[in-house]
């Protein structure tokens, strides 16, 4: 039997919520169950461990599946959290599994510093990597350090990505391998969000959308996770304690069948969730139906009222983002809308529209400045302009080119997040804690 330690670096997000490693788990419950001694070290909530090891593997996540999607381009926290690692346990193998990895994962296995990087979703890389390391196959993983590779000459051959485990293949997560109910998000306590105890679900996998400036790690194919076992997984959580999940679920009701059969099943089980989806998906869904089943509050990806013109294929409007908002709330769901700053040609953004929309729109909302991310189809039309002619090889070069896209967009985007984090129904200013 081999002994395999999961690795979950500190972020800055972890300011706001240290919500729960459900990749990890799910990766965990699987490697268990072919035989292996698995421990999870979340460095966010521990400084050690729970097993003293030594371990035969470490395998470090870059991001979460909750940060997956908008994943930071700054591994400098993945770094430190190896480097703790490596040197707690000097003698294990190391490999790095997550979205850098899988989009340039020569320069992120040089900037970490590990022995290896796996390509594809990340419970089905780490579960894959775990059993060619021990087996000695490696021709899936990125070749060992102590031959390193030119980043500037001719790129290193690719690995192949592990291919997705089935859904209805994975065991069941190991929740008993982690605090569950230490970590967090935004439950609704009162009608209004604060940071609080939650857990994580993933019902469905992929999004069916083609937005080109959101990183999809599942796909644009929609897996969606037997039922039986969605409702395992909260019942193993709110057994651990919780009353609050979040559905990571990147469209929550594209499936009317799905999630409707979902939302009965949840019906009077004494449990709050918050989930994510679009305008128009709100608009085709009975909400009172959620709100029936447990939803107390949902995201709406909203970006800018102007997102329709600016040609990165989100055709949502400004009336249908307000009247998500509005459907939403007659519903006693709380609604949150993402904004997003910096979109090619946005209008409302350039002209500073942004703050006002974002001030009248009745909901909470949270901000994020466009970042170019690899794996995203905006990233591929935008980033050799902003490095010389050239598609970025390193991630130094990739966080340049979000850069000197701020640095020339057409206003001040930091000078405009500060006006929009200002405004009282900006999120942050309700879940950061304060001092003392």
């Amino acid at each position: 039997m081999s002994s395999v330690c999961l690795v979950i670096p500190s972020n800055p997000f972890d300011r706001y919520f240290i919500q729960l490693p459900l990749d990890a788990v799910t990766a965990a419950g699987q490697l268990r169950a072919a035989g292996h001694s698995v421990t999870i070290w979340d460095q966010r909530l521990q400084d050690a461990p729970a097993d003293a090891g030594p371990f035969d593997v470490l395998v470090v996540y870059s991001a979460i599946a909750d940060r997956a999607q908008c994943y930071p381009l700054d591994l400098g926290p993945v770094r430190a959290a190896v480097e703790r690692a490596v040197a707690r346990f000097p003698t294990a193998r190391t490999v790095a599994v997550g979205p850098h990895g899988t989009q340039l994962p020569e320069s992120t296995r040089a900037d970490l510093a590990v022995d290896h990087v796996a390509v594809g979703e990340t419970d089905s890389a780490t579960v894959g990597a775990v059993a060619d390391l021990l087996a000695g196959v490696e021709d899936r993983i990125l070749c060992d350090r102590s031959t390193p590779h030119n980043l500037l000459d001719s790129p290193a051959p690719r690995p192949k990505p592990y291919p997705a485990v089935p859904l209805d293949s994975f065991a069941f997560p190991a929740f008993d391998l982690v605090p569950t109910a230490d970590y967090t998000a935004e439950v609704i306590s009162g009608g209004l969000p604060l940071p609080g105890p939650c857990g994580m679900v993933l019902a469905a996998r992929g999004c069916t959308y083609g937005c080109t400036y959101c990183h999809l790690p599942f796909g644009t194919r929609m897996r969606t996770q037997p039922l039986d076992r969605v409702v395992a997984e909260i019942d193993a959580q709110q057994e651990a304690g919780l009353k609050f999940v979040f559905f990571l679920d990147y469209v929550f009701g594209i499936n009317r069948t799905i999630y409707g059969d979902l939302c009965q099943r949840l019906e009077g089980r004494d449990l709050g969730w918050v989930g994510q989806t679009r305008a128009e998906m709100v608009l085709k869904s009975d909400v009172t139906q959620w709100a029936r089943a447990g939803c107390q509050g949902m995201w709406l990806g909203a970006e800018s009222p102007a997102v329709a013109d600016t040609g990165v294929h989100k055709r949502v409007t400004e009336e249908q983002i307000k009247q998500a908002v509005l459907k939403l709330r007659d519903a006693g769901i709380v609604p949150f809308a993402f904004v997003l700053m910096g979109l090619p040609g946005d209008e409302a953004c350039i002209s500073g529209r942004l703050v006002d929309w974002a001030a009248d729109l009745p909901a909470w909302f949270g901000i994020n400045q466009l970042f170019l991310r690899p794996g995203t189809t905006l990233y591929d039309q935008l980033a050799p302009a902003h490095n010389g002619g050239r598609t970025p090889t390193t991630w130094r070069e990739v966080e340049e080119v979000t850069r000197h896209y701020r640095a020339t967009y057409p206003t001040d985007l930091d000078a405009q997040q500060q006006r929009l984090t200002e405004l009282p129904n900006f999120l942050g200013n309700s879940i950061v804690p304060t001092a003392g």
